[in-house]
């Protein structure tokens, strides 16, 4: 709620264009608050505030963005901001937004950081790997460095080489051989050699070993830091505790989809919900547009159809009051269906393997709610309308083979775009209407016709 009430403060200063006061609201914000601000607000507000905001905190605020996000607002930067900023990041998450920029961009930024030297070597690694996650923020001590030989450095070091516990210890060669606790090392004696106190079984990862393997390692010995060693044992960079937990919940996710066997699923519809909700109005259209096209074609043949039947609706005028019933209920399922669908299958609920299975077990649920729905319909229609002989009956079959029509669809249509790689966000309701709204009227007057004595 705090978030809430800052935000709506922040869009009233910035629409009267006082962006010193929402920079110093801004600057009263954890890191992950100002992330979630940021999102809400519109591409010209955004680079508004981070145009007068120090690199420090722009740094700071992209690390908390989905990849996404930060790859969109560090595009719009010229080059010697951009720079600025990224110097100010850790290496692995530095390395993390470059990779997601243009070739070109990239590289020119990298031209032009002062830290560039630590971060291409993190860029080699593919995002899969242990070497992707990595971060080159930490100090290695010659296992023959006196204890007060290493806390005279570690005073004198950078606090972003100081977030772990850790102390790294190699040889002459530069291969890891053992790690320090940093509180092992203040309570021995400062003349010992750091070697004589540190602990010589090491547990660590190859550069080229999956990422998850290294955050499941990480879990399971309950590891502040996590060595990324070659195939010689030389120390190539260290795993965070905190970037692990990313890995483990990006994973988690990935495993969700694998389960449904649409392993890419994930990345695929991440990238399109970004881009309905956030990205260029055009995208959004072009997705959007041809479902709707397809729609309107849809309503037209509707009008049809009731065109078609035109001298029914003469002969008896009260048909016409239970279109809208019978046509919004199985609206409103169909709706419902596609939603709960989506939801199971997102979250690995429903393996399309047994697809069959979850299709039939709508269609009985379907068919149970219309059969509900219609005898609920039927007899008010029935009361209201006495004088017209099984009009009740009309409405309540129509009512019960729409809705379960409505509720088949509603599982259908968004698995069929889902196997020709459409986004069934945009196109399942839309589709699902227009056939629903064209079958339930030829339903609904074909039993007009059969129950009513009407003839053609």
């Amino acid at each position: 709620m705090e978030v809430h009430n800052t935000l709506r403060k922040i869009r009233d200063l910035l629409k009267n264009d006082q962006v010193d006061k929402a920079i110093d609201l801004m600057e009263t914000m954890l890191p992950p608050d100002q992330a979630e601000i940021l999102r809400e607000l519109p591409v010209k507000k955004q680079h508004a505030l981070l145009a007068r905001l120090e690199a420090e905190e722009v740094a700071e605020i992209l690390e908390e963005l989905e990849d996404l996000s930060a790859a969109e607002i560090a595009a719009a930067l010229d080059i010697p901001r951009l720079a600025s900023i990224i110097d100010q990041m850790d290496p692995d998450e530095a390395a993390d937004l470059l990779g997601d920029l243009e070739p070109e961009v990239s590289e020119q930024t990298l031209e032009q950081m002062e830290t560039s030297a630590e971060v291409r070597p993190l860029m080699v690694y593919g995002d899969q790997t242990a070497g992707g996650v990595m971060t080159s923020g930490f100090i290695t001590f010659m296992e023959t460095e006196t204890t007060s030989e290493v806390l005279a450095r570690l005073r004198q070091a950078k606090s972003e080489d100081l977030k772990v516990p850790y102390i790294f210890v190699v040889n002459g060669t530069g291969a890891l051989v053992g790690i320090g606790n940093l509180l092992e090392i203040i309570r021995t004696d400062p003349k010992h050699t750091i070697g004589s106190c540190m602990r010589t079984q090491v547990l660590s990862v190859k550069a080229q070993d999956d990422r998850e393997k290294a955050s499941r390692m990480m879990a399971r010995y309950a590891l502040s830091a996590l060595p990324v060693v070659d195939d010689n044992n030389h120390l190539l960079g260290i795993i965070t505790f905190d970037d692990a937990m990313d890995v483990m919940e990006e994973e988690i996710t990935e495993d969700i989809f694998d389960k449904v066997a649409l392993g890419t699923l994930g990345d695929r519809e991440m990238a399109r919900s970004y881009t309905m909700a956030r990205g260029p109005v055009w995208k959004s259209w072009r997705v959007r547009m041809p479902f709707l096209i397809i729609t309107l074609f849809g309503g037209m043949l509707a009008g049809v159809v009731i065109d078609v039947f035109e001298d029914a609706l003469k002969t008896i005028t009260v048909l016409a009051f239970f279109i809208p019933v019978v046509m919004g209920m199985g609206g409103n399922v169909g709706t419902q269906s596609s939603t709960i669908f989506t939801r199971a299958f997102v979250l690995g609920h429903i393996n399309p393997r047994r697809f069959y299975y979850h299709v039939l077990r709508e269609i009985g649920i379907g068919l149970g709610m219309g059969i509900i729905l219609g005898f609920v319909a039927g007899l008010i229609v029935t009361f209201w309308q006495p004088d017209i002989t099984h009009i009740g009956l009309v409405v309540g079959l129509a009512l019960a083979f729409t809705v379960t029509l409505a509720a088949t669809l509603g599982y259908l249509l968004p698995f069929s775009l889902v196997l020709m790689g459409l986004d069934q966000t945009a196109g399942a309701v839309p589709l699902m209407t227009m056939i629903k709204d064209v079958t339930g009227l030829l339903i609904y007057f074909l039993l007009a016709y059969t129950f009513l004595g009407l003839t053609a």
